[in-house]
């Protein structure tokens, strides 16, 4: 009968206690103050040690409570628990709220990504703006595509725009080019490229240096000023992936002059030799003896050079 009593004493003690302190005001009630006295009286039931004459009063006084009040007491408890409940619910977001933010959320990820991006490699900060069908609008309509490199060469000469803005629009050009097949034009040719030669040679930037130069090591065009540059950088420059990037490059122009210019040919295939065996750099000769490693190639270039 006891346990029976305490039991229910316990769970009628806890919802008044959850009540008095998450929904009623904190000053006490009187129903808190029975709450307390409810609570108090249930530690003495539980009380191994306490006089036989205390639990019977103990008893006593809760046989005395009105438990008709109590139950109504819980009941209205569990009806604004559920109040509660359904407040919370109504005021959470639709559907169609939360896909409207999840959508934001991916907008603004991409938009770092995109600023990222642009500020790890600036020269070819352009692809992200590109529309999807920049590649094929290129190839069906002959005025944008004139249009684009008219101005994308007017960019990269006007040194008024900063080395990055020229660079970008230098990299822009050069894939268009490759885009439409084509090794040179009327927009893509000598002075732009020495216009980009021109920023890696004074650009204090060492990241622009070097980007400047790769534009150049892999431009399409052929041109024996181009080829003197890539050698001087070659001879001179004490980084030595910019030594090994203009290497590439005058391998490069050696291999496309053959298809344009037999004569200039010769002539590159010469000046690679005489790095290979007689720089008077030697970080210069080991570059060129490690891009040529091929011994069949080796053997060409000298047939080229007529030795």
């Amino acid at each position: 009968m006891k346990s029976n009593i305490a039991l229910g004493v316990a769970a009628v003690a806890l919802a008044l206690t959850v009540y008095n302190q998450v929904i009623t005001p904190s000053t006490p009630s009187h129903d808190s103050l029975k709450a307390e006295h409810v609570t108090e009286l249930h530690e003495e039931l539980h009380t191994n040690n306490a006089p036989s004459s205390r639990n019977s009063e103990s008893q006593s006084a809760l046989d005395a409570l009105d438990r008709s009040a109590l139950v109504e007491r819980i009941a209205y408890l569990e009806e604004r628990v559920l109040e509660i409940e359904n407040r919370a619910f109504s005021n959470s977001p639709s559907t169609e709220s939360m896909e409207e933010t999840i959508l934001a959320v991916l907008e603004e990820k991409e938009r770092k990504d995109k600023a990222q991006n642009r500020e790890d490699n600036p020269v070819y900060g352009f692809y992200e703006d590109l529309p999807k069908d920049y590649d094929l609008k290129l190839k069906t309509d002959p005025e944008f595509a004139m249009k684009v490199s008219q101005d994308l060469k007017t960019k990269v000469l006007d040194e008024s725009l900063s080395p990055t803005e020229r660079l970008s629009a230098m990299g822009q050009l050069q894939m268009n080019m490759y885009i439409l097949n084509r090794t040179q034009g009327e927009m893509f040719d000598y002075e732009t490229v020495d216009a980009v030669l021109d920023i890696s040679r004074n650009s204090q930037d060492e990241k622009l240096k070097v980007q400047a130069l790769e534009v150049v090591a892999h431009s399409p065009i052929v041109d024996s000023r181009i080829a003197k540059s890539l050698q001087d950088i070659i001879e001179k420059e004490p980084n030595k992936y910019m030594k090994t990037m203009a290497a590439e490059g005058l391998i490069g122009q050696y291999y496309q002059s053959g298809e344009t210019s037999p004569e200039l040919k010769q002539q590159l295939a010469s000046d690679i030799l005489d790095l290979y065996n007689n720089s008077s750099s030697s970080e210069a000769q080991l570059v060129m003896q490690r891009l040529i490693r091929d011994d069949e190639l080796l053997e060409q270039i000298r047939r080229d050079a007529g030795q």
